[in-house]
């Protein structure tokens, strides 16, 4: 009688333990989140303008210089790092080995990361609060609703002198960089990725969001596939590297 209790309570005993055995699983699968891998949406061939990035990347004349921005995205109030940058490297390759006549020095600026906001227009900037998202003030020190990084500073005049911090030589922006003739390009990953951010802040649809980034770009400035693409195909044309750091 009590070796037949002895069995039965075995029985019971591990009938239970393989049905909370068979029960976990389940259960942890339930309370599992679903993991939604991010978005970044390859453009093909058809998708983006191929020939207006290859005209952003001349090969015509020996001296050519391709900028990489970093996540970084001032270096002062109103003053985009990537721009800056740029703009007092072309100027001293102008005229700091100027002889006899000034040297030309084509440049090409690869927007990635954050930084690619700088190349959204204002609607995209007052529509998505660029500005008081990032902590982005502008030259006056406020956070305001318009892309302070476009506007040039400067009378856009080619004859300043290279001194004057008025003067087109010292305009850190991409109106006046483009004046000089620099070309910008968007790094599509990028604007998947931060755009990625404001559709989760927003309630929208990423793709809805990332779409209409992509159609509000700045004149000039051309959506490419990757930054990591447009970075090699410069190399290839013979640009030199410069990638920005803080």
């Amino acid at each position: 009688m009590i070796r037949r209790s002895f069995f039965t309570f075995v029985s019971t005993v591990l009938g239970a333990l393989a049905t909370l055995g068979a029960e976990r699983p389940i259960a942890a699968a339930a309370a599992a989140p679903i993991w939604t891998p991010p978005y970044f949406p390859i453009l093909t061939r058809g998708e983006y303008d191929y020939d207006a990035m290859m005209r952003t990347l001349p090969t015509a004349g020996p001296h050519k210089q391709v900028f990489l921005s970093n996540p970084s995205l001032l270096t002062a109030p109103g003053v985009a790092g990537i721009f800056q940058k740029m703009a007092l490297a072309m100027t001293c390759y102008e005229f700091a080995l100027e002889r006899g006549e000034r040297l030309t020095l084509a440049m090409a600026g690869v927007l990635i990361a954050e930084p690619v906001v700088f190349a959204l227009n204002d609607a995209m900037w007052q529509k998505y609060r660029i500005a008081a998202t990032f902590s982005l003030p502008d030259r006056t020190g406020r956070i305001g609703t318009r892309n302070f990084t476009r506007k040039a500073w400067s009378d856009l005049n080619l004859d300043a002198s290279p001194n004057s911090p008025a003067g087109i030589y010292h305009d850190f922006t991409s109106e006046g960089l483009q004046k000089r003739g620099a070309g910008f390009l968007v790094c599509h990953n990028a604007l998947a990725g931060v755009s990625a951010k404001f559709a989760l802040a927003s309630g929208a649809s990423h793709s809805a969001v990332l779409k209409e980034w992509t159609a509000n770009l700045l004149p000039g400035f051309v959506a490419v596939p990757s930054g990591a693409l447009a970075i090699q195909i410069a190399q290839e044309r013979g640009y030199a590297l410069y990638p920005v750091t803080d």
